[in-house]
């Protein structure tokens, strides 16, 4: 079903027409559990795969909090919404199978981390996200690629401490191709890296850049307005939360916004926001109409202590390693 984000209570761009040529298209991608196949755009659903491509795996050394397989993670986070109930608001209520099963996950997972100093081979990756162009309308490369796979090492990383991400950009009918999902023995570090197979209903909205990203007198004209102006808050009508395609990326909560650039120093593009939270509760104008008062945290990732993650592109050569950025 199609999602509608509200009108915002605010026209930013008609209280400050200087914003009107920094608008950008921004895809909300409003992820929902479901049964997404190979041949759907999906987020964490099965990917088409070509048929002599091998599954893709990270070779850089891998920190942990708890090794745990893609089918421990599943059927826990199924013994967890049947003691929640159906309406999510709890308290707590294991049947007696599920909680000795719930045990014995965890008694597994944790003589399996205890046991384990190294990994004996690679990680293999997992799969976050996979667009085609027919359902992604603000796809970039539209003109040279039909689909966007993007996916991710569900292990933490010393330098970053977050996914290690990969891009592949593919034209469908260059070659056979075939659903692929790695297999559920396949081990994670950090169950929270692990998204739920979701469907997308992409919705465009006009987005603004962050406050930081802003001409600075610009910005000091709108904070001035803000600070005289009761339930206006800038940066929540400008920038929409949640999975996203292209437009100005995530809001700067962790670190100062900056304008990021490619390792070959080409500008890098906002491409897919990673959200820990589909739509923050501050910001009710974006909850979808159909959704009501109704959160929904369909994927049930998080990174870092509830952070996005936001991946850029770069603008000129899209074998260019992506660039991460937790923000």
């Amino acid at each position: 079903m199609p999602f509608t984000s509200p009108d915002r209570p605010y026209d930013v761009a008609a209280l400050w027409p200087a914003l009107a040529p920094l608008a950008r298209t921004a895809i909300r991608l409003h992820p929902r559990w479901g049964r997404p196949t190979a041949d759907q755009s999906s987020i964490g659903g099965p990917l088409l795969w070509p048929l002599d491509e091998p599954w893709p795996t990270c070779t850089a050394p891998h920190e942990w909090d708890v090794l745990a397989t893609l089918d421990e993670v599943a059927e826990h986070r199924r013994i967890m919404a049947r003691a929640w109930g159906p309406d999510g608001a709890g308290p707590l209520n294991f049947s007696t199978e599920d909680k000795a099963r719930r045990d014995l996950i965890n008694e597994t997972q944790t003589d399996r981390t205890r046991r384990t100093e190294a990994l004996a081979e690679p990680a293999a990756l997992l799969p976050i996200a996979q667009l085609f162009t027919r359902d992604v309308p603000g796809l970039p490369l539209r003109d040279r690629f039909d689909l966007l796979q993007v996916l991710w090492c569900p292990f933490d990383h010393a330098k970053d401490y977050q996914p290690a991400v990969q891009l592949r950009w593919r034209n469908t009918a260059d070659q056979p191709m075939t659903a692929a999902l790695p297999p559920g023995d396949t081990l994670v570090g950090f169950e929270d890296y692990v998204p739920n197979p979701c469907t997308v209903a992409p919705e465009p909205v006009i987005e603004y850049p962050d406050y930081d990203l802003l001409p600075p007198g610009l910005a000091d004209r709108i904070q001035a307005y803000g600070r005289v102006t009761d339930d206006f808050s800038y940066r929540e009508l400008a920038v929409a939360p949640g999975w996203k395609v292209s437009g100005h990326g995530s809001l700067w909560m962790l670190i100062d916004g900056f304008e990021v650039r490619c390792e070959c120093g080409a500008e890098a593009k906002p491409l897919l926001n990673a959200a820990s939270r589909r739509a923050g509760s501050g910001a009710p104008h974006w909850i979808p109409v159909e959704d009501g008062d109704r959160l929904e945290d369909a994927v049930e990732i998080v990174i870092g202590r509830g952070a996005d993650l936001q991946i850029f592109h770069c603008g000129t050569d899209p074998t260019h390693a992506p660039v991460v950025e937790m923000v």
